[in-house]
């Protein structure tokens, strides 16, 4: 195992505190964790295809306690799973975890992620969560996860952002000057809790001295006092992809990195300039202009492929949609059905895929609602429906059916499958 990809501070540290630090019995409920980890989002993202989670082999790349095997595990039911991580510690806390949640279908290695060939095996998923920015070279990192990507596998991993980040860097270098970060953590939380207590309110670095969770433990470590931290821009996170031969797909978290949801008004000059940008450069532009926007800066990617056409008329003509499988585990259509006997809208709240809410017209629900039901439904079973309720033709009810399903599509609420592709 190369030594030098991860201090030995850092094992010490997860050894000594397996991170995240959350019970055994726990389950997943945090609906965005399971909408980033969820094979179906990434690849439909891609390649605008329903792929099955079922059978599928997935790595969780730094898997810590498991917790994050966990909810891998729950987002894809059905798959196979493998966790690698530095702290023995935290594969026991992990094998343990699995043994409690009746998952037989994983198992756990001691492992650093820049060389994994020893699996012997390729991944349909990678999930590398907070675990990139802790290395020496995040490069290594990633041409670790991609000798062992299928060809249409696709990788989930992030850095921490170095704008939204800077105060939090600026504490751990006082620390790193007091000699603090050299501290077993046992010793160090307690000097750091007394010196941000005693840290005057007009600091900056104060300002994230905040709430209750930052300031447990597991917060600090993972924050003030977590050893090789390190802070990334836009550009040096595809200077990195370029050189582990990967392909940028998406940000995980796309929908707050549209600029519309950064520029609530109409500026004409800039939009004139910013259109000229590439992808890179817009999503630069937007982490300079809002860098409290997010603490990591989350991505989907994979080996380099030809990007989808959009979905053509005959497409969606000859196509059937289905629900994102996570709205049928989290039960929308009793939503829908509640809507129908009391002739209301369905309010879809807090979807990962959306920013803001999303509301269904009772019109439309009464036609929407065979798609949150387990199988596909034809597009033009949608619209005939959508003709016995309407006094229309069939040009007038596929031009209104089209419509609600391209808006729901665009934010994945619902899938298309097509035959042509």
């Amino acid at each position: 195992m190369p030594e030098q990809s991860i201090p030995s501070l850092v094992q010490a540290q997860f050894d000594e505190f397996p991170y995240p630090n959350v019970p055994i019995e726990q389950t997943v409920t945090d609906n965005s964790a399971l909408f980033a980890n969820s094979i179906t989002t990434a690849r439909y993202l891609r390649e605008r295809k329903v792929v099955d989670p079922a059978g599928k082999l997935m790595l969780n790349a730094g898997c810590g306690s498991g917790w994050e095997t966990l909810v891998l595990a729950t987002a894809n039911p059905g798959a196979h799973f493998v966790g690698v991580d530095i702290s023995a510690e935290s594969i026991k806390m992990a094998e343990q975890r699995f043994q409690f949640h009746h998952i037989d279908q994983a198992r756990f290695q001691v492992m650093d992620i820049t060389d994994m060939t020893a699996l012997g095996e390729h991944f349909d998923f990678i999930a590398c969560n907070d675990v990139l920015y802790l290395l020496d070279d995040q490069v290594a990192g990633l041409k670790g996860m991609r000798q062992v990507l299928k060809p249409d596998g696709i990788i989930r991993t992030n850095v921490h952002s170095l704008y939204q980040r800077q105060f939090i860097f600026h504490m751990q270098d006082a620390m790193e000057l007091l000699g603090v970060m050299d501290e077993p953590a046992s010793k160090a939380v307690p000097i750091l809790r007394e010196l941000m207590d005693a840290l005057n309110e007009g600091s900056f670095v104060k300002s994230h001295w905040n709430g209750d969770a930052i300031k447990t433990t597991t917060g600090i470590l993972a924050n003030f006092l977590l050893r090789s931290d390190k802070g990334f821009t836009v550009p040096q996170v595809f200077e990195m992809l370029r050189q582990a031969e990967l392909e940028f797909i998406s940000m995980v978290n796309w929908q707050a990195w549209k600029l519309e949801r950064v520029l609530n008004k109409p500026v004409p000059y800039a939009m004139r300039h910013i259109k000229k940008l590439s992808q890179e450069e817009q999503l630069h532009f937007i982490e300079l202009i809002f860098p409290n926007m997010t603490r990591l800066i989350d991505f989907w990617c994979g080996h380099p492929t030809s990007s989808p056409e959009p979905f053509t008329q005959e497409e969606w003509w000859n196509g059937s949609v289905q629900a994102h499988p996570l709205l049928l585990r989290l039960n929308a259509r009793a939503a829908f059905e509640n809507a129908i006997r009391d002739n209301g809208p369905v309010n879809i709240n807090g979807w990962s895929g959306a920013e803001g809410n999303i509301s269904v017209d009772p019109f439309s629900v009464r036609w929407l609602i065979e798609v949150f039901g387990q199988e596909p439904v034809p597009v033009q079973a949608l619209v005939a429906k959508a003709m016995e309720l309407m006094d229309w033709t069939q040009e007038e009810a596929f031009s209104q059916v089209l419509a609600n399903l391209k808006f729901l599509e665009e934010r994945l609420i619902l899938l298309l499958n097509s035959p042509l592709r």
